[in-house]
């Protein structure tokens, strides 16, 4: 061996050694280039090998390959080039390549139990990424096809679609840092891997970090300007904004109906992202609770809370779902929650006080049950519902028995359409007030400041509930 070649030899073992991959290249590189075409010399194997393990480490498979087939070639009973060029072929996911490849050392060297274990892993990966591949595309089940996945990728590390196949898994569990790790490594050995830069850029997106997203999309379309995928997405985040813009406007209008209709699109657009999904379930929460859906109004915010545990203005909202609810416990429950992050809002201390409230008096006579009607009900129901009974229940239809019982059941009756017939003491009774205190004083109105960091969502005005016979319910909004 010529002294040129070996001291570029010894040069790239002492660089491997050290960690410096790239330079043990370049001597490996110019040691089998002053070589030649001398595949008899006593090192050329050896160099082609060498390099091939450090393409094979930097992701370049297909020049570790093209290394191991010219180093086959020279030397075909080479047990450890066939070995490497077989684990090669399986990382890729050619099964059948690597079977081969196993099969032919075992030919030379019928005892070697490498080859016959990498043969048994290799029957089951290739049967586990079958089933796996129905798993995700067909049946949607993304959380049993994790592990599975990460197993058959013990064996075919470098297989592009199982990559892919774990970055849809994790992108809907929500793992958005697994997805980003994935779509890296796919992008390290190919840059122009379109999937992965779709993948990564969808990600980006339910983050909150709409402009990387479009970047990353937009580099997809570079590589493949009629890729569907990427073209698709772009059109979604353009949607979702617009859905997003349109229910905050309409919400402001007081068209709350129309609102919902537009939170819904965008939440079929994005329903786990705690950047975007938080909002507008809080949004469907107040939008709700103003076309009196208590129950629902509750379920949106519980769907903000999944996302965001810590989020006050949640907690505060559904406390006031459940006072409408009268529910009272669990509305201050929910208020004491909220005041732990906000320890100095007023709003939230003024809910606790309420709620406490509310708790005092709910033992008080129930107008509504009184009349037989629904806390929602207008005042021309309320009205119809008042004569009705009074004709029925007039004392003088009753026996001299019954008179003392019929006279209270009157009383009642007038009693209760006295005060729900009145929007403003109606307003006071729904809050929990002692309407027939003539101290008392009604309830606190009150505004909620707006949030940042979600496009067209600039900060809900705060109002009330009453008036025109829509019920009189005065909701404390943030």
């Amino acid at each position: 061996m010529d002294s040129a070649s070996e001291n570029f030899l010894k040069e790239g073992d002492d660089l491997v050694s050290k960690g410096k991959y790239d330079l043990a290249n370049e001597n490996y590189s110019n040691a089998i280039d002053l070589i030649g075409s001398d595949t008899q010399h006593p090192q050329y194997v050896s160099l082609l090998f060498k390099r091939a393990g450090i393409y094979h480490q930097k992701g370049k498979n297909i020049l570790a390959l093209s290394d191991l087939n010219r180093a086959i070639e020279a030397n075909p009973d080479n047990i450890h080039a066939r070995l490497k060029r077989a684990k090669i072929q399986s990382s890729l996911g050619r099964f059948e390549d690597a079977m081969d490849e196993y099969k032919r050392v075992l030919k030379i060297r019928p005892d070697n139990s490498q080859a016959k274990q990498q043969i048994e892993k290799l029957k089951k990966a290739e049967q586990q990424l079958e089933k796996v591949r129905d798993m995700v595309k067909v049946e949607k089940n993304y959380k049993d096809s994790i592990p599975l996945l990460v197993e058959i990728q013990s064996v075919v590390s470098d297989l592009k679609e199982v990559r892919l196949m774990l970055c849809e898994c994790y992108y809907q569990q929500g793992d958005h840092r697994k997805v980003l790790d994935e779509t890296m490594t796919i992008l390290k050995s190919e840059p122009s891997s379109v999937a992965a830069l779709y993948w990564r850029g969808k990600t980006f997106f339910s983050m909150g970090e709409k402009e990387i997203a479009m970047k990353f999309l937009k580099e997809g379309l570079k590589f493949d300007p009629d890729n569907t995928d990427c073209r698709a997405m772009i059109k979604t985040i353009n949607k979702f904004e617009k859905s997003s813009a349109n229910a905050q406007e309409l919400f402001n209008q007081q068209k709350y109906q129309d609102a919902l209709g537009q939170i819904e699109d965008a939440l079929e657009i994005e329903s786990n992202s705690p950047t975007h999904s938080t909002p507008l379930y809080l949004l469907k929460c107040k939008c709700l609770l103003k076309v009196k859906k208590g129950k629902e109004s509750i379920d949106a915010c519980n769907r903000a809370l999944e996302l965001d545990e810590t989020n006050a203005d949640a907690l505060y909202n559904r406390a006031e779902a459940y006072m409408y609810e009268e529910d009272y416990q669990k509305a201050l429950n929910d208020y004491n929650k909220a005041r732990e992050h906000k320890p100095n809002d007023p709003q939230i201390h003024d809910g606790i006080r309420r709620a406490q409230k509310a708790q005092q008096m709910a033992k008080r006579k129930d107008y509504y049950k009184i009349l037989g009607v629904q806390k929602s009900a207008t005042n021309e129901e309320i009205k119809k519902a008042f004569k009705k009974l009074a004709i029925k229940n007039h004392p003088d239809k009753s026996t001299e028995t019954d008179k003392e019982k019929a006279q209270q059941i009157y009383m009642d009756i007038n009693e209760a359409y006295e005060a729900l017939k009145d929007e403003e003491k109606r307003k006071r009774y729904d809050m929990g007030e002692d309407i027939n205190d003539p101290h008392g004083g009604g309830g606190q109105g009150g505004g909620f400041g707006g949030f940042g960091g979600f496009g067209g969502f600039q900060g809900f005005q705060g109002f009330q509930q009453g008036g025109g016979g829509g019920g009189g319910f005065q909701f404390h909004f943030r």
